[in-house]
């Protein structure tokens, strides 16, 4: 037992400080979506499509959820309280 501890803590506290995220550790594809993700930002979206007709024309088919009743305040008291 005490043997598996000493050989946990050497292991754990090697002083290997490699750091879990490096630069180049990435895949091709997860930098490729970083790029694409950072040309984003300087995206410009025009006003003026708001106020055209086609948009103005668009319908919400949106569902409205009922209100439900709600649960005890406190789930985890006694019952009763």
């Amino acid at each position: 037992m005490g043997l598996a501890a000493i050989y946990v803590y050497s292991a754990y506290f090697s002083g290997d400080t490699e750091p879990l995220l490096s630069e180049g550790s990435g895949s091709p594809a997860s930098e490729e979506l970083l790029l694409t993700l950072g040309s984003l930002t300087s995206l410009k979206l025009n006003p003026a499509v708001f106020s055209d007709p086609v948009f103005q024309s668009l319908t919400d088919f949106g569902v409205t959820i009922p209100p439900q009743p709600f649960g005890r305040r406190n789930p985890f008291a006694p019952p009763g309280r």
